[in-house]
């Protein structure tokens, strides 16, 4: 809702406006000082709200009227205690809500009606005490129009001084009190008119009734507020009767007792006609000589309540970036953890695949112990048919179990990946949660859109890599990589076989090639010691290379592996790190802005105590 009403309609008197003692004056000065730095710094935090528009009209204010605002519960006798005060029926009155708009009575030299907006009704009459100040009759709150009591509300921050007014037969409801504390809020002045005491039976009740309300907004309000008891219709009518007077001519009035309609007989507490005799004193004392204090001090408590809120609504985003940069942090730790989990994890595949390379070097040492000697000479001669045994003995399915552990390996890290982004989908949903229930109704402007924009590109982007990844596609190009990394770096020369195959041959060749067996057996003269030597050689041989093979494994494998966590890593790092961007840059903005706030603060409570203390009245 704007800011409401317009300041210019409440222009034409200015008390602030004229000479002002030195004390006064350069309270005035920083009041204004202050209040405009506030202003600026609510613009510059983005909180939306009123808070700014709220200052800029508590600076208008400033050099208008001197506003009284007469508040309370619909058919409290708002309207009639108006007509009262001004001694002439200005305002309608009913037992219905009659107000449904602002209405701001100044003096004029006749009477007028103008409507200014939807919300406001202003109304010039003649009335001298209208020259010292301007009437503001409200619509009723905790009416069935809730319409109304917002009108009511928005108006409370531009009162200099506010009559609450209840009424004698149901003083101080629960809503009336809770009304009260938002007024607090706003640090205004209070004088609690107690309404139609005619209908009360005597002095004691009246009393009673005097000392309940006196407590009980003393509690709501922090400090005890001028409290009178009056019949606001007896006055009206007695007022209107006896035509306008000023406030002194009403002051010195002498007793009379008219009967109300009904037969209603004012209480002898009420010493005079509706008991209005009170209500004027206290007014001219607030009017004529507290006029400038209540004027600054209506200034710096919108001041206060903005500042209040303005920190309130920061505190509320540094508190949720608060827990998104845990949250954050939580996932730096989650993919730290995950990257030492895959490498813990990886090392069981890797285990596998030299496993199979322990198994196959046990075969063939078992292989070359039982094939390598005289008794099988005559099948030593035959050199492919060994060569056929060795890889029906040793070699069996060593390709295929290979093959499928690294292919395992892929499948496994594919899945685990899957699952790193998941956790960060779950994270957006979180925190997209927490900022639709603390966002809400407590801050807001560029840091709401910002941060929900930022939260869902992030959830989009995981989402969409969830939706779009191929399990199958991605489990084979892993294990052509794998399978890459380690042909490149012993086995190139094998390049076109699987990684099971590739190694298959190698040992193979290893094995039969490399010992020399095939060449030694064609040695004529061969000695009984040959055979043995060669044994012991094509053992040696083999268990260097499969050695090497699984050493090279280990590290090519295991070197292809951090390279794909690091990808991993790198993809979740670059999917966050705008989200976390915004929070650490956020949050810098945010811990300025509640320095220069705190400093704001403690300004504005210097002045309200320097102006609490003023008591030299405007000229």
């Amino acid at each position: 809702m704007e800011a409401f009403p317009d300041a210019r309609p409440l222009s034409g008197a200015r008390p602030l406006a004229g000479a002002l003692p030195e004390a006064a004056r350069d309270l005035l000065q920083r009041e204004r000082a202050v209040l405009g730095d506030l202003r600026a710094l609510v613009a510059r935090a983005e909180l939306g709200g009123e808070g700014e528009r709220d200052l800029a009209t508590a600076l208008d204010d400033l050099e208008g009227l001197f506003l009284l605002v007469v508040v309370g519960e619909f058919n409290a006798g708002k309207s009639t205690l108006i007509n009262a005060l001004l001694g002439a029926p200005v305002m309608r009155e009913g037992v219905t809500p009659t107000t449904d708009r602002v209405t701001l009575i100044v003096h004029g030299e006749r009477e007028t009606r103008t409507e200014v907006s939807p919300e406001l009704v202003r109304i010039t009459h003649p009335a001298p005490r209208l020259r010292a100040l301007a009437l503001v009759d409200t619509p009723g709150t905790n009416a069935v129009i809730t319409r109304h009591q917002v009108l009511t509300e928005r108006f409370v921050p531009r009162a200099d001084l506010i009559l609450f007014v209840t009424s004698a037969d149901r003083p101080f409801t629960e809503s009336e009190r809770a009304f009260l504390e938002r007024i607090a809020e706003w640090g205004k002045k209070v004088t609690v008119v107690v309404n139609k005491a005619d209908l009360l039976e005597d002095d004691a009740a009246v009393a009673e009734v005097l000392a309940y309300v006196r407590a009980h907004a003393r509690d709501t309000l922090a400090h005890e507020p001028a409290v009178v008891a009056l019949s606001a219709r007896a006055a009206s009518r007695a007022a209107t009767g006896a035509g306008e007077r000023g406030v002194a001519d009403e002051a010195t009035a002498g007793p009379a007792s008219p009967d109300g309609p009904g037969g209603l007989t004012e209480p002898s507490g009420l010493t005079e006609p509706g008991g209005l005799a009170e209500l004027e004193r206290l007014l001219a004392d607030r009017v004529d000589v507290d006029r400038v204090r209540l004027k600054l001090e209506a200034g710096l408590g919108v001041g206060w309540h903005v500042a209040a809120d303005a920190s309130a609504a920061i505190e509320a985003q540094r508190e949720l970036l608060r827990d998104d940069r845990r949250t954050l942090d939580d996932v730096d730790r989650q993919q730290a953890q995950w990257a030492k989990d895959v490498a813990r994890e990886g090392r069981a595949y890797l285990d596998r695949v030299k496993t199979v390379l322990l198994e196959v070097e046990r075969r063939g040492e078992v292989f070359f112990d039982d094939t390598v000697r005289l008794g099988r000479l005559i099948t030593l001669l035959r050199a492919e048919k060994v060569r056929a045994a060795f890889e029906e003995r040793v070699l069996r399915d060593a390709a295929r179990e290979i093959d499928e552990a690294v292919a395992g390996m892929s499948d496994w890290f594919v899945e685990r990946t899957l699952q790193q982004w998941e956790d960060v989908v779950a994270f957006v949903s979180e925190r997209r949660k927490a900022g639709d229930e603390r966002v809400v109704g407590e801050v807001g402007g560029r840091f709401r859109y910002d941060r929900a924009a930022l939260i869902g590109a992030l959830r989009q982007r995981a989402e969409g890599i969830l939706e779009g990844y191929d399990v199958q596609a991605e489990s084979r190009r892993l294990a052509e990589a794998l399978q890459a990394s380690v042909l490149q770096t012993g086995l190139l020369e094998v390049g076109g076989l699987g990684l099971g195959a590739a190694i298959v041959a190698l040992v193979t060749s290893t094995a039969w090639d490399l010992t020399g067996i095939a060449a030694g057996l064609t040695v004529m003269g061969l000695g009984l010691l040959v055979l043995p030597r060669r044994r012991a050689k094509a053992k040696r041989e083999l268990h260097r290379q499969m050695q090497g093979l699984r050493d090279g494994l280990e590290g090519s494998l295991g070197r292809q592996l951090d390279e794909e966590v690091q990808r991993a890593n790198e993809r979740l790092t670059a999917a966050v790190a705008p989200y976390t961007r915004f929070v650490r840059a956020e949050l810098e903005r945010l811990d300025a802005l509640a320095d220069e706030l705190a400093v704001v603060r403690e300004r504005l409570a210097d002045l309200r105590a320097e102006a609490s203390q003023l008591t030299t009245a405007a000229d």
